[in-house]
């Protein structure tokens, strides 16, 4: 009479230690799973980012500077006369170089737009505009070559021609090369904005599914050693110890790629891009200064976009270009104006001595501008430059890192955590399977 009761207990303590074993299973298969998404989403956001869109996004930026930098140098070499061929010649072989340069970055950039017909369409137009402005530039090149002149404006025909070209290329390219740069950047930024949700996400889900697997490992420890009368399982001790160490390792690696995927964007590549922008626009400003010697038609139309730059590049309350260089401080808005106090301060000495020198320049004329121009002028523009490069190559190189460290985080999750839960779910059969013969 009392056999049925004992096998039914025997039957109900080995249904228990299976259904407890296999939620421990499942919940530590479901937390292995919620890291490897977690990881895979932050790498795909730190690929796009560090490896694939962020770098040729910056490529692209470069493009506005490289387009600028020909339109300038082609203004400067029609502005040096005959006097002045070695540099002249110097300044074409720069052009070309700028050309070449500008030619691969729209090769990126169409690689980049492969899967957009917009902006496959902006670099193809901008391909067939550089080829006009090639074909402008070379006219304004030949009649400046015929008609010998010295140093100063050149004859009204060359004149002409290169207003013809640089119309094209401030007008038509240009605002097209900075279109270009925004609509792929918003290819990193839509990257960003769904890798962090899908990370924040994952990071929720490790935790949760962490908890409850360390749960269920607890409960079937306390069950066999109640049912058992034994004080524990050496196998259950350890697989509860890797699966604790693999939830508190697993969202450890997953807040540090995401940390390294935060910084890397904001304060990586999107310093970066503001940094290469405000030198592109500066790079087109210096242009404005030779354009200014040269067009005496239009001295007034380049002195006001040399404002209109200026105050993009750094902005303070003015109403004319000799009042924003009088007003001129280290606490300016603009592009520059997020740069941090040590950063800032150092570039605004640079910054300030340039704008002095074009304020100096246009007290001048003649060949007297000119040489200054040459001189004290662009050796001003050079230092400016400079700072602004070496700002550049910081955010750079900390971008760099960011990266590599979200990718070691990364390296090490794949590696490590697999193994680590892997054994604790063999630990889980190797601490039950004593337990379960006894019943057979």
């Amino acid at each position: 009479m009392t056999a049925a009761p004992a096998v039914r207990r025997v039957r109900s303590v080995s249904r228990r230690v299976r259904t407890l074993a296999g939620l421990s299973l499942l919940t530590l298969a479901l937390l292995l799973a919620a890291i490897l998404a977690g990881a895979a989403s932050t790498g795909s956001g730190l690929r796009t980012i560090g490896h694939d869109a962020g770098p040729q996004v910056l490529a692209t930026t470069g493009l506005y500077r490289q387009m600028s930098e020909m339109d300038a140098l082609l203004a400067e070499t029609l502005l040096l006369g005959r006097e002045y061929g070695p540099q002249q010649q110097a300044d074409l072989t720069t052009y070309d170089q700028r050309r070449l340069e500008t030619s691969e970055t729209l090769l990126k950039a169409y690689r980049l737009a492969l899967d957009d017909p917009s902006e496959q369409r902006t670099v193809e137009s901008l391909i067939e505009g550089l080829g006009r402005y090639e074909r402008l530039a070379a006219q304004a090149r030949l009649l400046d070559a015929q008609s010998g002149h010295t140093a100063g404006s050149p004859p009204d025909a060359v004149v002409g021609a290169y207003q013809q070209a640089t119309d094209l290329m401030h007008r038509e390219l240009l605002p097209q090369a900075y279109n270009l740069t925004l609509e792929t950047g918003t290819i990193v930024r839509r990257a960003h904005a769904a890798e962090r949700a899908a990370t924040s996400l994952a990071r929720v889900a490790v935790v949760v599914t962490g908890l409850l697997a360390v749960a269920c490992l607890l409960a079937l420890q306390t069950y066999l050693t109640r049912r058992f009368r034994r004080i524990l399982a050496p196998a259950l001790v350890v697989a509860t110890v890797l699966t604790t160490a693999g939830l508190v390792t697993g969202t450890a690696l997953l807040n540090r790629q995401g940390e390294a995927l935060e910084e890397a964007k904001r304060l990586g590549f999107d310093s970066v891009l503001t940094l290469t922008r405000a030198r592109a626009i500066s790079r087109s400003m210096h242009g404005d200064q030779s354009r200014y010697l040269l067009d005496r038609f239009r001295r007034d139309t380049y002195e006001h976009t040399f404002l209109e730059k200026s105050m993009t590049v750094a902005a303070v309350d003015s109403t004319s270009l000799r009042d924003y260089q009088s007003r001129l401080q280290v606490n300016f808005q603009g592009l520059l104006g997020g740069l941090p106090g040590r950063e800032r301060g150092r570039l605004f000495v640079a910054y300030q001595q340039f704008q002095q020198a074009d304020a100096e320049m246009r007290t001048m004329s003649g060949e007297k501008a000119i040489k200054f121009w040459d001189g004290e002028l662009s050796t001003a523009y050079e230092g400016y430059d400079q700072v602004l490069e070496q700002l550049i190559r910081r955010y750079e190189s900390g971008f760099e890192r960011a990266i590599d460290r979200g990718d070691g985080a990364l390296e090490t999750l794949w590696r490590w955590i697999p193994a680590a839960l892997a054994t604790g779910a063999l630990l889980i059969l190797a601490g039950i399977w004593p337990r379960l013969r006894e019943y057979r």
